[in-house]
């Protein structure tokens, strides 16, 4: 599921951004993180930080089975990337 909203990158320009969740190969381990994708899925930026997963207590467990089942699908669908040097760099061969 990408979550999407707009941002204005310059002056006169404003794009189409959506974060999903996406497996990061590090090397020495693997981790989910959220990572920014632009209108043809590419992507654009990311959280270097791996995700966790907490919800307000007024939401309930149920929202975070929501959250984890959303992330696990985006992990199957996409391929895993590859960080290096704490930049993301590309997918990594699997």
């Amino acid at each position: 599921m990408r979550r999407t909203h707009w941002v204005k990158l310059e002056p006169e320009m404003i794009y189409l951004m959506s974060w999903t969740y996406r497996i990061v190969d590090h090397g020495q381990h693997f981790a989910l993180h959220t990572v920014e994708v632009g209108e043809d899925g590419r992507p654009l930026g990311w959280v270097k930080r791996s995700i966790d997963f907490a919800v307000d207590r007024d939401c309930g467990p149920q929202a975070i089975i929501k959250s984890l089942e959303e992330a696990l699908t985006e992990a199957r669908r996409h391929p895993v990337m590859r960080a290096e040097a704490g930049e993301l760099v590309a997918a990594a061969n699997n």
